[in-house]
């Protein structure tokens, strides 16, 4: 409950222990903060209650003196270097440092500081709302709080006589602070994953080999003197030349690989840098300007706030590696999308082949899942056939549908980046028309093999000897588990998400590979060369370089798809996995055991329609996750999702077999576009 204005009145003391005032202090922002209450102001903006509080001790001289004496005794003791070179600033020196960092904040109280005025800070201003009204005060209460605080100069003995005492106190922290900070500048820009990514030979030729350096004789040099008005256009300029070398390493990083700690470090320094320059404005200032301290302080309160977000901290240092990904997504998905006859025909072959691999794929899953093996092992075991089957895909030039939403999405999402409305409205529409086509050729080839496949294997196996797999009494589960009233439908969204994370994965391989210079390493390696030859070895490190990411993918997805169940289990969760062509080769299995009397069955026509809807969230779930952060990860081009809908109806209802069937060769009519 806030404290009435009378008891906050009475209750500073210039006697006070620095304790006593800091708790003082935070009884005040309380009541300054607070939205109503018992006293007789009852609610009023901050403003509007730090004027009252004013006017209250303009009635009471006395009290009005020992305030001012708290206030100025605080502001001397209390240290502000963490103040000015922490607060808001990454503290660790690595990402996932600072990620545990903010995590064990958010459970822990802060370590006691008895003279740290960034922990006086952190507590009299929780919330980035705070921010608001400090920016907002207006310059009339900001002078009679400065008034308030030079009341005391020379009150009491340990006030001091000089005026600008606390203010000079101030300068000489900011200048250790600057100095601190410049020092970790300098750290940062000298290290080795920096440099290497500047166009700077020598290290000493770099902007920050001397940021330390003019640092220190700017805060040497007499303040107010010619001297020192150089030196601070030489920092400021150290300050920029050093802005421009960090813009120019993530501008590296985003053509060449992306490191998340090495992200992280830039975010770090970048913000350091900015601090120093509002720390310059004020320590350069021959007398106190409330407003800009009132300003600075707000942006410290958003700092702050920031400093302590995990999700910040994940957005600011995973943007690049999302946009890194998503382009690798982008490039490889412009192979799954189809655009004219041609194209048409080579996914439908290409998807035939998938699907004839994933009919031995499913059959191998029967013959050795699920039959007394441990867990474990029963999660490796489908995990190795699934990934074996998605490689022996990919080196077949094959395709299995499921895998393109993820892709392609990225793709779709570059449409919306064109420079104008219309046209990417119409290149968003046109992608749909032609991811719609490739889908419909990739799910047809799919299926088209996958069901024939498995039952010839079957057939084969059965004439040496073998009997059904499954056997009858599995085959009926088999069946039941894929039917359209089971959890079938919620096990293929979860499985969206999964071929969603496979295509993230893939990303992340690429731009591992990438930013290692894994294929320059490969073609250098005297080992590798003195085993392959030169020409071999610039070969291998070629094919590595055009298939880290396919193989990244699919060995990634069979190891989700198969262990998924067994850590879902293992953690009592009720979570499997339902992929639509293999779903549909285990239920071309099953239904054998039962013969021509399949048909029939209620449950079998249950199951069928259990597919279609594993393949609509397979595909929709995967897609949507991938076109959401495609389009979030570009940060440009934004389309309202009303006028996408709206363009890709009109095209629908204008030429809906352009979604089926590839354009006929020649000129078409423009699309309407609303």
């Amino acid at each position: 409950m806030t404290v009435g204005i009378d008891r906050l009145v009475a209750g500073a003391r210039a006697d006070a222990t620095l304790a006593e005032s800091v708790a003082w202090l935070e009884q005040l922002l309380d009541w300054i903060r607070a939205r109503g209450g018992a006293d007789a102001e009852g609610a009023a903006a901050p403003a509007t209650r730090i004027r009252f509080f004013l006017q209250v001790l303009e009635r009471h001289p006395e009290r009005r003196i020992a305030v001012s004496l708290v206030l100025r005794n605080t502001l001397r003791e209390l240290n502000a270097i963490d103040l000015l070179c922490e607060t808001g600033l990454p503290h660790g020196s690595a990402f996932l440092q600072e990620l545990t960092g903010r995590l064990a904040s958010k459970m822990l109280p802060p370590p006691p500081a008895a003279n740290d005025m960034a922990v006086l800070f952190r507590n009299m201003f929780p919330e980035q709302a705070d921010a608001a009204w400090v920016a907002a005060l207006p310059a009339t209460v900001l002078d009679g709080i400065g008034d308030l605080i030079e009341l005391g100069a020379g009150a009491g003995a340990g006030a001091g006589a000089d005026t600008g005492e606390d203010w000079s106190g101030f300068r000489r922290d900011a200048a250790d602070a600057l100095m601190i900070l410049a020092s970790q500048v300098q750290a940062i820009g000298l290290s080795q994953r920096v440099r290497q990514r500047t166009a700077t030979e020598r290290p000493l030729d770099t902007p920050f080999a001397g940021l330390a350096s003019a640092v220190h004789d700017y805060v040497g040099a007499a303040f107010g003197s010619e001297r020192f008005e150089a030196e601070e256009t030489a920092v400021r300029s150290f300050i920029a030349r050093c802005a421009r070398a960090l813009a120019d390493v993530s501008g590296h990083l985003e053509n060449y690989g992306v490191s998340i700690d090495l992200v992280y470090q830039l975010e770090r320094a970048q913000l350091s840098l900015q601090r120093m320059e509002a720390i310059i404005e004020l320590h350069g200032s021959k007398a106190r300007d409330p407003v800009a301290i009132a300003h600075f302080v707000a942006a410290l309160i958003r700092a702050n706030d920031a400093q302590g977000s995990i999700r910040a901290l994940l957005r600011e240092n995973l943007k690049l590696m999302t946009r890194r990904i998503v382009e690798s997504a982008r490039k490889t998905g412009d192979h799954y999308i189809t655009r004219d006859g041609n194209e048409y025909r080579a996914m439908l072959v290409s998807a035939a082949i998938g699907g004839a691999v994933t009919g031995l794929t499913v059959l191998v899953k029967i013959a050795t899942v699920g039959h007394g093996l441990p867990p474990f092992l029963d999660g490796l075991v489908a995990s190795t056939n699934y990934a074996l089957s998605f490689v022996l895909i990919h080196l077949l030039h094959g395709t299995l549908a499921t895998k393109q939403p993820a892709m392609t999405a990225a793709a779709m999402a570059h449409k919306l980046n064109a420079p104008r409305a219309r046209g990417r409205l119409r290149g968003f529409v046109d992608e749909v028309a032609n991811l719609m086509r490739s889908q419909v050729a990739a799910i047809t080839g799919n299926l088209l093999l996958v069901v024939p496949a498995a039952l010839a294997v079957q057939a084969i196996l059965l004439l040496a000897g073998f009997g059904h797999l499954p056997d009858p009494g599995h085959a009926r589960q088999y069946i039941e588990s894929l039917s359209l009233w089971s959890a079938a439908p919620f096990y293929a969204a979860f499985t969206g998400v999964l071929l969603w994370l496979s295509a993230v994965i893939a990303g992340w391989f690429e731009n591992w590979a990438t930013f290692r210079k894994l294929p320059e390493a490969i073609a250098q390696s005297p080992r590798i060369v003195a085993l392959l030859g030169p020409e071999r070895a610039v070969r291998a490190a070629r094919v590595i370089e055009d298939n880290v990411a396919a193989l990244g993918g699919n060995v990634s997805l069979g190891i989700l798809l198969g262990m998924e169940p067994v850590i879902a289990a293992f953690f009592g969760l009720p979570l499997e996995v339902r992929h639509v062509t293999l779903s549909t080769g285990q239920l071309a299995l099953a239904s054998w055991s039962f013969g021509t009397g399949i048909f029939a069955l209620p449950a079998f026509w249950w199951a069928v329609a259990g597919i279609g809807m594993i393949g609509f969230l397979n595909l929709t779930v995967s897609f949507g996750l991938a076109l959401s952060v495609a389009i979030r990860s570009t940060g440009r081009g934004a389309v309202s999702r009303r006028r996408l809908r709206r363009a890709v109806f009109s095209r629908v209802r204008a030429a809906p077999l352009d979604f089926l069937r590839p354009p006929p060769a020649g000129p078409r009519m423009a699309d309407p576009i609303p």
